[in-house]
């Protein structure tokens, strides 16, 4: 496709705009399935979906991951990436964290179960986490996936990053007037799909449970299980602390 789009000025992660959407929905799919699979059963046990949208996508990932390769690629201290990346990241989830309580009156996480947590919003522990990541993603991940996006033709991309955008716009909007009850009928479409979307969880779940014989998943969950042990000790001393400073 024939057009001045395609001379636009690479300003998103190294990216021309449609592929900036094309990577950044995988980033914010990738986001939604581990926030679901792996951290819900280390956290909770079980599947859960924790997507805010109906759609399977966090955005605050394909935000975080982009901004993150922007500003810190040409870093190459990996120590300083990890702190840098960490902080932008406690950042970004303290601001959407109060956005969406404001919006849809209802937490999306919480982190006051680990220790040196700001009102459970952001916690050092999740900053030090998504530090890591992050360093993979600017120096390992990014590169390789921007390649394979720029290989798809640049009038494929075009119609694809479209179609992205109209559907994550009805998303945000049946998503914000089901949360608020805007609409009877959009809000009780909205609850419906939320409800077949929890009975495919259901299912899993219940799948899972032949699952947690195998002895690999046993011993995780042994692991798991001391590591959140110690957690409560740490974070059981620091409210004792807090509560002696407070006296």
């Amino acid at each position: 496709m024939s057009g001045d789009w395609t001379t636009v000025q690479k300003i998103f992660a190294g990216l021309d705009f449609p592929a900036w959407t094309m990577v950044a929905v995988i980033y914010g799919f990738i986001g939604w399935f581990y926030e679901s699979t792996i951290f819900s059963l280390g956290e909770q046990g079980k599947f859960m979906d924790r997507g805010a949208f109906i759609g399977p996508v966090c955005p605050i990932y394909a935000v975080v991951c982009t901004v993150s390769y922007d500003l810190f690629h040409p870093i190459q201290e990996w120590w300083l990436l990890i702190l840098l990346a960490g902080a932008v990241t406690s950042a970004v989830e303290l601001f959407t964290s109060i956005v969406m309580e404001a919006l849809f009156h209802k937490r999306y996480w919480d982190y006051s179960y680990y220790p040196l947590n700001l009102d459970g919003r952001i916690s050092v522990v999740a900053g030090a986490f998504f530090g890591v990541a992050l360093m993979a993603v600017v120096k390992w991940i990014h590169p390789g996936l921007s390649g394979l996006i720029l290989s798809v033709p640049q009038e494929v991309r075009f119609w694809i990053c479209i179609a992205i955008w109209v559907i994550f716009g009805w998303d945000m909007i049946w998503t914000t007037i089901g949360n608020k009850r805007l609409n009877k009928k959009l809000a009780a479409g909205y609850d419906a799909v939320t409800a077949w979307k929890q009975r495919r969880f259901d299912r899993l779940n219940k799948k899972k449970e032949s699952w947690e014989k195998i002895f690999l998943v046993k011993a995780a969950k042994a692991v798991l299980a001391k590591g959140k042990a110690i957690n409560r000790r740490i974070v059981a001393a620091e409210n004792k602390l807090k509560g002696k400073k407070d006296s």
